[in-house]
């Protein structure tokens, strides 16, 4: 009965909003001539001054400047429009027009995009973004996936690879055995094949919790993600563990929405998109440079996990055949999806030429 009256409750209240103006969504004013203009909403999760945020703010500012103010976007920032894991279904119950989807909050929505946290398939995150890129134009079951769902794909925005901050050195894997350590996805299960028990908590916390004790370090973050949180001036040790890309995000739109514009302007908005991802890595890298002059600045020691020791723990965990074996059981042809996946970055790893930042600031 609860939970009828709730549900009750929120049909109401959205109906309400709907009729004075107040949902958010798409606001269409027409002119005195033929022409419309498009007011789209963003959500996302992370803040104004992120990299991901500055990607789409460029996006976004050629994509109103190519429809001469014909289609301008109003950004929702830091979840204040709808939560990380409501994103995609904020886009299609009239909150918003479009989100940033990450792909840890996606698995029951978008669950062919999680193939991108698979660890150990490349540490090169312009080749990942690639990938998911082409998948969605070249495999079918990915690119149903989204389909049914009800929102096109319009770019990935960049994340990096993954780092280990601690507060004592690691030199191997092994090292790790016994520590806390935050983390979430399936780094998770990576870290545990070594010893380590993974702590989940936000990244917001992870620089009391170190001052305090609770954890021994952190994970599931790119070198680029530490100063927004204060982390530059809680690492004693960073370390480039070798699991390279872990996760991402994506741009979507409502896919009604968007085929209901006018041919200019979905033109201009895939103009724009094309342009994302050299977008998005000149702003990853440079949110990684200035980490690392501060992490310099405060005396880090880096370090990374050899070649030798990569491979022996590459070799150990199974989370791809899980990957395979969960999401084939849900009707998904999801080893084609990985085959494709792994076919594309080693088509694109050969003709990329980028490093990642943690990369440019460790070395190797």
């Amino acid at each position: 009965m609860r939970k009828q009256n709730k549900m009750t409750k929120t049909v109401l209240l959205a109906a309400i909003l709907a009729a004075t103006g107040l949902l958010s969504g798409c606001n269409k004013d027409t002119n005195a001539g033929s022409d419309t203009n498009y007011t789209l909403h963003y959500t996302t999760y992370s803040n104004a001054s992120s990299d991901q945020s500055k990607t789409v703010q460029r996006w976004a500012k050629e994509v109103e400047e190519s429809t001469n103010g014909g289609v301008k976007i109003e950004f929702h920032y830091s979840q204040s429009l709808a939560k990380a894991d409501e994103a995609l279904k904020a886009t299609l119950d009239g909150r918003a027009d479009l989100a940033q989807v990450g792909s840890i909050y996606a698995s029951s929505d978008l669950s062919m995009f999680t193939v991108v946290e698979l660890p150990f398939e490349t540490q090169n995150p312009e080749v990942q973004m690639k990938a998911i890129e082409r998948l969605y134009k070249e495999n079918e079951t990915y690119r149903k996936n989204f389909d049914e769902k009800g929102v096109k794909l319009l770019y990935p925005l960049p994340l990096g690879s993954v780092v280990l901050g601690l507060k004592q050195p690691a030199e191997e894997p092994i090292n790790l055995s016994g520590r806390s350590i935050r983390s979430g996805g399936l780094v998770s299960e990576v870290l545990m094949e070594v010893g380590v028990n993974p702590v989940a908590m936000t990244a917001t916390d992870i620089y009391e919790s170190m001052e305090r004790g609770i954890v021994d370090g952190y994970s599931a973050l790119a070198i680029a993600n530490l100063p927004a949180f204060g982390l530059t001036r809680a690492t004693p040790y960073l370390v480039n563990p070798g699991v390279g890309t872990y996760a991402s995000s994506v741009v979507v739109i409502n896919a009604d929405l968007f085929e209901s514009m006018p041919d200019e302007y979905k033109k201009a908005i895939e103009k724009a998109s094309l342009n994302a991802i050299t977008n998005g890595l000149e702003e990853m890298d440079a949110a990684g440079e200035m980490a690392c002059t501060e992490l310099k600045q405060q005396g880090t020691k880096f370090s990374k996990f050899s070649d030798e020791e990569v491979m022996s723990w590459k070799q150990k965990v199974t989370v791809d055949s899980d990957w395979v074996g969960r999401y084939s059981k849900q009707g998904y042809d999801a080893k084609s999806v990985l085959d494709d996946y792994r076919k594309i970055i080693s088509e694109e790893e050969s003709k990329s030429t980028y490093s990642d930042p943690v990369v440019k600031c460790i070395g190797g």
